[in-house]
C-alpha cells in the first residue's frame, strides 16, 4: 500500500496531525501526559516514538527532558518520509540532537531498526492505523522486561471526526457533480480553457450544495478556486495548468488521509480495540480521556506495563 499521501503531508512542513488545534506542537493535556511519562524515566533512558510523523512527540519528550535536566536517547520512526530538514530548521538544536529519525519503517517492522531494547515505547495518533497483532508482537520484542508502552489514540467520539465527516461529504459532492474530472481534463489538455469555464459555470448553477457545507474551510477553499477559474481570462487560465494540477493532487492526497483517519475512527469505536496488546502480554495500567483546552475530545491515553 502506498503511503505517499502521508509523505506529502509531512513534507509540507506541518508539525502535528491536528494543525487546526495545534499550530506548532501539542500542548495542554497532551503535553501534561507526556510530562508524566518523562517523569518516570531516568536520564539516559532509551525511548522510541512510533508513527512520529514530523517528530512532534519526540520533540516534546526532548523538551520535557531538558526541563528536568535529563538526556534521553530517542529514536523516532515513521512509515512515511520524515521531513528532517524542516524539523531541524524549526526546533532548538538541543532537542533535535537528542533524536535519531528513521523514515519508511512500518511499526510492524520495528525490530529491524532497533539494535537495543527500549525503556519506553510511545506513540500518538499512529498505532491504531497499524496491524495491532503484529505491532504488539514487535513492541513486546523491543521493550525491556520492565519497559512501558504509552500512547495516545484517536477517540471515535472526538470532534475532529465530526469535522472530517463533513469534509468527506464535500469531497464526494465535488466528485459526484464532476468538478474533479473536469479540472483534470483541462490539466491534461482534454478540455479548453473556455470549455472549462463554461462547463464549470453550468455545473455550479445546476447543483446546490448541502447547507452544512457553507462556512466550512474546505468548501470555502474550493469556492474561491472555482470562482477564480470562471473569472480568469483564457490565456491566464492556460498558464495556470500546473498550479491547478497541483491543487487537484493535494486535495486527492488530503482525501486519502481523511479516509485513513475515518477508517481508524471506526476501528477505535470497537470495545477493547486494543485487545491485541493484552493478548501479547501487556497489562493496562491507566487510560484517560484527553480534551483540547477542556473543550472537545482529542484522544485517549493508554499506559501499559510489559
Amino acid at each position: 500500500m502506498s503511503h505517499q499521501h502521508w509523505t506529502n503531508y509531512w513534507q509540507s512542513g506541518v508539525q502535528t496531525s491536528l494543525p487546526q488545534d495545534f499550530k506548532h506542537n501539542y500542548d495542554g493535556e497532551i503535553y501534561d501526559q507526556w510530562t508524566h511519562v518523562v517523569d518516570r524515566l531516568a536520564s539516559g533512558s532509551k525511548v522510541t516514538d512510533l508513527c512520529t510523523g514530523n517528530g512532534a512527540v519526540a520533540l516534546l519528550l526532548a523538551e520535557i527532558a531538558l526541563k528536568q535536566h535529563k538526556t534521553l536517547e530517542i529514536t523516532a520512526i515513521d512509515i512515511s518520509q520524515i521531513n528532517i530538514k524542516s524539523i531541524t530548521a524549526n526546533n532548538p538544536v538541543e532537542q533535535t540532537d537528542m533524536i535519531q529519525f528513521i523514515s519508511q519503517t512500518p511499526v510492524e517492522q520495528l525490530e529491524s531498526v532497533l539494535s537495543a531494547r527500549q525503556d519506553a515505547i510511545v506513540s500518538q495518533f499512529g498505532l491504531e492505523y497499524s496491524d495491532l497483532t503484529m505491532t504488539a508482537k514487535a513492541i513486546k520484542h523491543c521493550l525491556k522486561p520492565e519497559g512501558r508502552l504509552s500512547f495516545i489514540a484517536h477517540c471515535h467520539d472526538g470532534a475532529v471526526f465530526d469535522y472530517m465527516d463533513i469534509e468527506q461529504s464535500i469531497y464526494r459532492w465535488f466528485r459526484d457533480i464532476g468538478i474533479f474530472n473536469l479540472i483534470e481534463a483541462f490539466v491534461w489538455g482534454q478540455e479548453t480553457a473556455n470549455g472549462l469555464k463554461n462547463k464549470m459555470m453550468s455545473i455550479v448553477q445546476k447543483h446546490q450544495p448541502n447547507p452544512i457545507f457553507m462556512g466550512h474551510d474546505l468548501f470555502k477553499s474550493w469556492q474561491s478556486t472555482l470562482t477564480q477559474i470562471i473569472k480568469q481570462p483564457n490565456q491566464q487560465l492556460n498558464n495556470q495548468k500546473q498550479a491547478l494540477g497541483q491543487f487537484l493532487a493535494q486535495h486527492r492526497a488530503a482525501w486519502k488521509r481523511l479516509e485513513d483517519m475515518l477508517n481508524v475512527s471506526t476501528k477505535v469505536a470497537e470495545d477493547n480495540w486494543f485487545q491485541p496488546f493484552i493478548k501479547a502480554g501487556f497489562s493496562l495500567k491507566k487510560t484517560e480521556t484527553l480534551h483540547y483546552k477542556n473543550q472537545h475530545l482529542v484522544g485517549q491515553f493508554y499506559d501499559f506495563s510489559h
